[in-house]
This record gives C-alpha cells, sequence and structure tokens, in this order.
C-alpha cells in the first residue's frame, strides 16, 4: 500500500486539484443561478415564479449523469445535425469534457441552491422589507442592501453542504473522459490490477478534501456569528 501511495500519490493530486476546480466553477455558476431563480420565485411576477418552480422541479428530478451526457454527448451532436453553423459554433465549447461537466453540474446544483437562497431570503423577518420601503427604497434596491446580505449569512451552512455535494458528483466526470480523482483512480487500477488500492486510496483523497472543507465552513460560519453580535 506505502509503495502504491508513493507512485501514484502525484497523479492523485493532480486529479484532486482538478476536481476541485471543477468544484470551484461549478458552484459559482450554481450560486449564480440559485440567486436569479430565487429571486424570480420570491418576486411577485408569476412568470418569473412559474419559471422558477419549472426549473427547480425539473432539474432536481434529472439525475446529474443523465445531464452529464445530454449535454456533453446529446447537446453538440443534435446542435451539428441542425446544419445551422451558428448554433453549432455557439455550442461547440460543450465538446470540451470539463466545460461540459461544469455546465451540467451547475445546471443540476442551481436547483438545490435556489432553494437554499429562497428559503434564507424567507427566514428574514418582512418587516425589514416593509421599513426599507417606508423609506423610500425600492423593492430591488432593498433586496440588494438589506434582505440579501444577511440571508447569505443563513445560506452559507447549506451552500457549504452543497460545495460538499458537487465535489463528490465530480467523479461522474470520469465516464467522459475527464481526468480528475476517480479518473486516475480508474488508471491507476487498469494499470497495476490493484483495484482494492486504488479505489481506497481515492477514497482517502475524498474523505480528506471534505474534512478540510468541513473545517473552512465552519471556521468562516463562527466568525459570520462572532460579526453578527
Amino acid at each position: 500500500m506505502l509503495e502504491f501511495t508513493r507512485e501514484y500519490f502525484p497523479l492523485y493530486l493532480r486529479g484532486a486539484v482538478i476536481g476541485l476546480g471543477i468544484t470551484v466553477a461549478t458552484m459559482l455558476g450554481s450560486v449564480a443561478l440559485g440567486l436569479v431563480t430565487a429571486l424570480g420565485r420570491v418576486s411577485g411576477n408569476r412568470v418569473a415564479q412559474a419559471l422558477g418552480s419549472a426549473y427547480v422541479a425539473l432539474f432536481r428530478g434529472i439525475p446529474p449523469l443523465v445531464l452529464l451526457y445530454v449535454i456533453y454527448f446529446g447537446v453538440p451532436s443534435w446542435a451539428s445535425s441542425l446544419g445551422i453553423r451558428v448554433v453549432a459554433d455557439f455550442l461547440a465549447p460543450l465538446n470540451n469534457r470539463i466545460i461540459a461537466t461544469v455546465i451540467a453540474l451547475a445546471i443540476n446544483s442551481g436547483a438545490y441552491s435556489t432553494e437554499i437562497i429562497r428559503a434564507s431570503i424567507g427566514s428574514i423577518p418582512v418587516e425589514q422589507m416593509e421599513a426599507a420601503r417606508s423609506l423610500g427604497m425600492s423593492s430591488w434596491l432593498a433586496m440588494r442592501r438589506i434582505i440579501i446580505p444577511q440571508s447569505a449569512r443563513v445560506a452559507f451552512a447549506p451552500l457549504g453542504n452543497e460545495f460538499i455535494t458537487v465535489l463528490k458528483g465530480t467523479s461522474l466526470a470520469s465516464v467522459i473522459g475527464v481526468t480528475e480523482l476517480m479518473r486516475d483512480a480508474q488508471l491507476a487500477a487498469a494499470s497495476t490490477f490493484q483495484n482494492l488500492m486504488a479505489y481506497t486510496l481515492a477514497g482517502v483523497f475524498y474523505v480528506a478534501m471534505v474534512i478540510v472543507l468541513q473545517y473552512f465552513v465552519s471556521l468562516i460560519e463562527r466568525r459570520f456569528a462572532v460579526a453578527h453580535k
């Protein structure tokens, strides 16, 4: 086991870094989608509410692996079959495995981030919005300056959990050939036939990353709590 670890540690470390990079990019997209959709769902616009509800219902129901196949294999193939160059060129970046992975996971995770952010906005007493409106603020200005900053503290912990979920979900990218941690474990297993060691070491890496992330999430939560006092 020690010899295997010494030989393949650099390969696994590179895969872990790639997976972490995909996770960060995915969560940026997820939070952006979640914020926009959550604001639509709490607005008084019925169309925005309906579209937001449909997005959440649809993409919470589709398994991320299925969505990854659709975006990487299905959409570029469909765009090419249309014979419309502009559409094909616009969707050409989806032929990149990492870009396709980030988009697929961000769309899927965004549905969960939407509900997290919507719930955090709903946790802020409505009297604060009413007070802001009485001072002459518009609804969107009050949301931006008063409601969202407070709800961000509420949403941080569950979004941190979503970050961890996405990190583990990056292992799905191995099925389309992204050389992240799980793919490197598969390559190590195939070349050495030491399947138990190969996948156990991958598990150790995932556990280590999750522990580190949990530590930093807890640390930032404590700082939020101190600042709030």
